[in-house]
């Protein structure tokens, strides 16, 4: 099983291209290789392969560092197999990028949403993402950057996460996730992640 990211930058036009696609690739490239691993496309999308049990965590990591640098993103996660798979990540097929791309088609006001082959895991999944975009979609740069650093850090404590912020202390860290939803956040990504591992 794998997992498949489709996503595209928000109100694209309204930014210099050169600002969001190195942002965009800088983000990507932590996670894999480009071409194989991800391509960004058809100008502003792109799509990423993860594992099925990263998928989510990634996805929070991609829109929290681009909302850092105050750039919004939507995402759809498809979960499934792949059948065919080239030196393009654009060029393979099978149904995770079938399932990636009918919840991408699917969006309206979402910004993240998932399909897997499990129809009652998505009804939750989905109820739950839309909460949680509520949220995220909100977040400040500063805020944002803080959370990215603990969702990339997950094991490190607010006092260690500060050293790495000029003029930030442990109680600015404490805050910033707090307005974040870290913790709320975190709760979903652990159900979400367990219940792949027992479905996978």
């Amino acid at each position: 099983m794998f997992a498949v990211i489709t996503g595209d930058i928000v109100q694209s036009r309204q930014s210099a291209v050169e600002v969001w696609i190195n942002l965009l690739k800088d983000i990507l490239n932590q996670y894999g290789s480009s071409p194989k691993d991800w391509e960004i496309y058809r100008g502003d999308s792109f799509q990423i392969i993860t594992t099925p049990e990263q998928a989510l965590n990634l996805s929070f990591i991609i829109k929290s560092y681009l909302k850092s640098k105050e750039i919004n993103v939507r995402m759809a996660i498809g979960i499934g197999e792949i059948d065919y798979r080239t030196d393009k990540a654009t060029e393979s097929n099978g149904t995770a990028f079938v399932n990636s791309g009918t919840c991408f088609d699917a969006l309206k006001k979402q910004t993240l949403a998932l399909q897997t082959p499990w129809n009652p895991l998505n009804t939750t999944l989905n109820i739950m993402l839309d909460l949680a975009t509520i949220t995220m979609d909100k977040w400040t740069a500063k805020t944002a950057e803080v959370v990215c650093f603990k969702f990339q850090n997950p094991t490190m404590n607010q006092k260690d996460i500060a050293k790495n912020f000029d003029n930030k202390r442990q109680g600015n860290i404490s805050e910033a996730l707090k307005r974040g939803g870290y913790d709320e956040l975190n709760q979903l990504l652990n159900y979400y992640q367990q219940s792949i591992r027992e479905l996978c």
